[in-house]
């Protein structure tokens, strides 16, 4: 399924999303043949890097097979932060993490039901 033009496509869009590195998008499409090509398809939604790929969850896979998806997922995650603080940047403080998780708990309640 992935393609030169698919895979450039999606390079290209993640290169113009400031401070995305890996994460998972998913999408809807129209065309196999499209899709190929990079074209036609829309964006539903973009998880970040805490996101598992939604392999792990096919029946048909080992329990060890999911395991060893989400240790190298987390492997590259560690690299490209390490990468990350190389080059000056600096994770937020323990207080500042907890500022912005109590924000989104309180909006999250008036967050619709996924259905």
């Amino acid at each position: 399924m992935f393609t030169g033009e698919l895979l450039d496509t999606f390079d290209y869009i993640s290169q113009n999303l400031r401070g995305f590195f890996v994460g998972r998008f998913d999408i809807r499409y129209w065309s196999d043949d499209e899709l190929r090509q990079g074209r036609n398809f829309q964006i539903i939604e973009l998880n970040g890097a805490a996101s598992e790929a939604t392999h792990v969850y096919d029946s048909r896979n080992s329990l060890w097979s999911a395991y060893g998806t989400l240790f190298r997922q987390w492997r590259i995650v560690y690299a490209i932060g390490a990468a990350n603080r190389r080059l000056g940047f600096r994770p937020p403080s323990p207080y500042a993490v907890w500022r912005d998780w109590r924000e989104f708990a309180t909006q999250a309640c008036e967050f619709p039901l996924a259905d």
